[in-house]
């Protein structure tokens, strides 16, 4: 097999493995009895170190000028940490393992990307990283929608499969990732993350960007571990429930991504970037007062269809407002902050709530903790109102680092994150 066959393939067998099970990560936690406190903590582990480890694997990586070697490591780390997912007894246990694997997985993330990178040619990367995406997101749907029919009812015992699943994924990986043909390339020297921060300010149109998105991350992230308790402890959806939740979001996205992509290039994006963040600022409202399985569908879709506009539109918009010559420096500066940023937000929303609960029933609290995050989320939409076009405007909708920075699923109902490591 050739290089760029092996990277399609590993790509669609993680994603039937690790990609899948990552939707149940939140609702594992629910199982397992978490406090929102304890979920706080297991979003904040699930976020905040894969952003901030970015930047370290990033440079190592570089430095040593090899990918290969980190994917086979990584890979046979994460399998172990996948399977201790799937043996876990307690909520702390979680918060451990699944933080091992987002700082492995971000390991993953950086050097599969650059290795992709150095195996396409510039004239043909963007069709090729299109068809890896779509062919690891079709794996993800189906591995879902097999699961949803092989899943029995309620959250059982049942949920520790998808790990199980996750962990033979990362084993075959490795196999496959072992027959890349690498050559060494030369190690990069970078400046100091001080010299480049210095040098933000400078940069006005990504400064804005910078302030809005860490300012609204902060209000984004408190939901995180409200949306599993509402699913499991509120609603009582079964696997199979959770599963069709997940596929309906994740359809309708990969849908919108191909549609919206043919016409980024061509419109004003700052408008439809503001109008966007109102709109996915009504997320924590449905979820505070929608009350039936129907319901939830609609709300996957209409998220689906906005997490789509947010991946392609907006990243679209950060490669062309970023100096060409430095996008990986100030990209991995902007995971790092959004990273800080979501630990305390992620923390606060589960503080929040444990507090609430003390002396409210469930639903009175999730309620009203969904309308003060709402409230944050939406006042916060209006500093992308202050952004501007880019005069240069070459990235392109499909892009390396699209595929790494693609945000967090703006409903996801077990705010896992499904992204390919």
């Amino acid at each position: 097999m050739n290089n760029k066959t092996i990277i399609a393939l590993r790509s669609f067998i993680v994603a039937v493995g690790a990609t899948a099970a990552s939707a149940f990560v939140g609702v594992y936690g629910a199982f397992l009895g978490a406090s929102p406190a304890e979920m706080g903590w297991l979003q904040s582990a699930a976020n905040s170190v894969g952003n901030g480890a970015q930047l370290f694997w990033g440079r190592m990586s570089d430095r040593f000028g090899v990918r290969k070697f980190f994917l086979v490591v990584g890979g046979a780390v994460l399998a172990l940490l996948w399977f201790l997912m799937g043996v876990v007894k307690t909520p702390v246990e979680l918060i451990i393992a699944y933080g091992g694997i987002s700082f492995f997985g971000s390991m993953i993330t950086v050097n599969w990307f650059s290795l992709i990178a150095e195996q396409a040619e510039s004239s043909s990367r963007g069709k090729f990283l299109s068809i890896v995406n779509n062919l690891a997101s079709v794996g993800t749907i189906i591995s879902l929608l097999l699961m949803s029919i092989f899943f029995t009812g309620k959250v059982t015992n049942e949920i520790r499969i998808p790990f199980f699943v996750a962990a033979l994924s990362y084993l075959i990986s490795v196999i496959v990732v072992a027959l890349i043909k690498e050559k060494k390339h030369s190690s990069v020297s970078k400046k100091s993350l001080l010299e480049t921060m210095r040098t933000l300010r400078g940069e006005k149109l990504f400064y804005r960007y910078f302030l809005a998105m860490n300012i609204q991350g902060y209000f984004w992230s408190m939901a995180w571990p409200l949306f599993p308790l509402t699913i499991v402890d509120l609603m009582h959806f079964n696997l199979s429930e959770i599963a069709y939740l997940t596929v309906a979001a994740s359809a309708t996205t990969v849908l919108f991504q191909f549609l919206i992509g043919r016409i980024t290039d061509k419109i004003n994006r700052p408008p439809l970037i503001f109008l966007n963040r109102l709109m996915l600022s009504l997320i924590p409202i449905f979820y505070a007062f929608f009350h039936n399985f129907q319901e939830f569908i609609i709300l996957e879709l209409y998220s689906g269809g906005l997490s789509a506009i947010q991946n392609v539109v907006m990243n679209s918009y950060l490669l062309d407002i970023i100096p060409v010559d430095r996008r990986g420096e100030f990209i991995s500066i902007l995971n790092g902050f959004n990273g800080l940023v979501y630990l305390f937000g992620a923390l606060s929303g589960g503080y929040l709530l444990q507090a609430f609960i003390s002396f409210m029933p469930l639903g009175i609290s999730l309620t009203i903790a969904y309308l003060i995050i709402f409230s944050g989320r939406f006042l916060s939409s209006f500093l992308f109102y202050r952004l501007k076009e880019s005069q240069d405007r070459g990235a392109g909708p499909l892009s390396l680092f699209q595929l790494i920075l693609r945000q967090k699923p703006a409903g996801s109902p077990s705010g896992g994150t499904i992204k390919v490591r």
